[in-house]
């Protein structure tokens, strides 16, 4: 019988993984390095073919296979990225119907050092390469630092793009300038008709450094933002509000500061870091099984080198705890995604902001258990090939299994093919599923079920 090499509930069949076992809270989580010798990966998506799309600052965009192990570069923009301290290659984000708009928009930095800007940028995936870029918007006042960047695509398809204050504190109360601000724009690079000022991108102003974005399941955005020395930020983004930078740090609590708010609708933040920790990028994560991160913000965080979990109340106006992981475990993490089985992808950045160590930064993934109603009670004479599957596929089945019932599912429950084992060798017709996560269960004829998980 043919090796079997599958990808299991959260166990990878290959021997360069299964590194070690950490445990948050009361649960125990496997931590893998998925990918190593990256250069500042800035971005990590999970995307729909099941690769962890990434940006390195430097100027490429690669796909990363987790269960292979194997980098793509789909796109080297090196010579065109300017790169220096914290700016280059930063934010990306791809298009929420990507199987039938394959779009994939980024920003970097690009210029010289006594010139340099900022654009956003669209491209094409055409299965292979990202190409035909468009210029969607340009000439952002850029700097080697407090760039922003951070991307998202709302549900009425407009994207809102964080920039920096790029070290001129003039500029994030200036509304006819690009910088401190988040942005609102239509993916085609028009202005949207409901924007606060007509025909201007700017949707919030008086902000230093957005790092994260997050559209909650609430429908609120949620965002986490740096400070100076003090008042880190965690708060909600409200169209045409004022976030107060650089005459509010942190709370409205001062004399000035209480009398700027009161005259220019500054929103306070939810909750503030005092001395500054960094924090980045932000998901939402649910999962029953691990309750110390189920229903709470994650955040990815850079100077002190952690992942904090936040719990929100039920209106999503106030933080009621925070709770602190992974401290100096892994060096500064920059981003953070969440897989299809509910594991937790974090992007390294070594142990200091600047690259003193360029290329070897990682990927790395956190597999607790999940409550997807998928078991790991695996049947080892159950043999899938090819896997990950191709088009057509066999699966071999022991002799002990003939009569019982078995069948294939999507990550949605949705049955692909079902039917009783007739026999040690079944051939399937894979052609019309898409590229993702499926489950290939056998249930027994004392109602117990055998479950392997399948990757295309």
């Amino acid at each position: 019988m043919r090796k079997l090499v599958l990808l299991f509930l959260f166990s990878i069949s290959y021997n360069a993984l299964a590194q070690t076992n950490v445990t948050i809270g009361s649960t125990t989580v496997e931590v893998d390095t998925i990918y190593t010798g990256l250069d500042i990966p800035w971005e990590i998506i999970y995307g729909p073919d099941v690769f962890i799309w990434t940006t390195e600052r430097k100027g490429i965009i690669s796909r990363i296979d987790p269960v292979a192990q194997t980098k793509t570069v789909i796109l080297n923009i090196v010579s065109s990225v300017y790169q220096n301290s914290e700016s280059g290659l930063l934010g990306m984000v791809l298009h929420p119907n990507f199987a039938t708009n394959p779009e994939v928009f980024i920003a970097y930095t690009y210029g010289t050092f006594s010139n340099l800007r900022e654009k956003l940028v669209k491209y094409t995936y055409n299965g292979t390469n990202l190409i035909n870029p468009v210029v969607i918007l340009d000439n952002i006042i850029g700097n080697t630092t407090h760039n922003g960047s951070r991307l998202l695509i709302l549900p009425d398809n407009t994207l809102l793009f964080s920039t920096g204050d790029a070290q001129n504190q003039l500029f994030p109360q200036d509304m006819n300038e690009l910088n401190g601000k988040l942005l609102r724009i239509n993916l085609d690079g028009t202005i949207p008709s409901d924007n606060p000022v007509a025909g201007n991108p700017v949707y919030s102003l008086g902000h230093r450094n957005v790092q994260g974005l997050l559209l909650h399941p609430n429908g609120k955005i949620y965002m986490s933002e740096h400070g100076a020395s003090t008042d880190d930020e965690f708060q909600v983004a409200e169209m045409g509000r004022n976030y107060g930078w650089p005459n509010v740090e942190g709370f409205c609590n001062s004399s000035n500061e209480q009398t700027f708010c009161a005259a220019n609708n500054v929103k306070e933040p939810l909750l503030v870091w005092t001395p500054t920790i960094a924090p980045s990028d932000l998901v939402y994560y649910q999962n029953a099984a691990f309750p110390e991160f189920n229903n709470k913000i994650l955040l990815s965080v850079l100077k002190d080198k952690k992942l904090i979990a936040m719990q929100l109340n039920e209106a999503g106006t106030v933080v009621l705890s925070q709770a602190q992981y992974l401290t100096n475990q892994f060096g500064r993490l920059r981003d953070i995604c969440v897989g299809a089985q509910k594991e937790i992808y974090l992007a390294t950045n070594g142990s200091s902001w600047s690259n003193t160590n360029p290329n070897t930064h990682s990927i790395i993934v956190l597999r607790p258990p999940n409550d997807l109603g998928i078991n790991d009670n695996v049947a080892n004479g159950i043999s899938v090939y090819p896997n990950p599957i191709a088009n057509e596929f066999t699966i071999e089945f022991p002799d002990n299994l003939i009569g019982n019932h078995y069948s294939l599912t999507d990550m949605t429950g949705r049955i692909i093919q079902s039917s009783t084992i007739a026999s040690t060798a079944t051939r399937i017709n894979s052609t019309e599923l898409s590229k993702g996560m499926y489950a290939l269960s056998v249930t027994l004829k004392n109602g117990k079920k055998l479950i392997k998980k399948l990757i295309k």
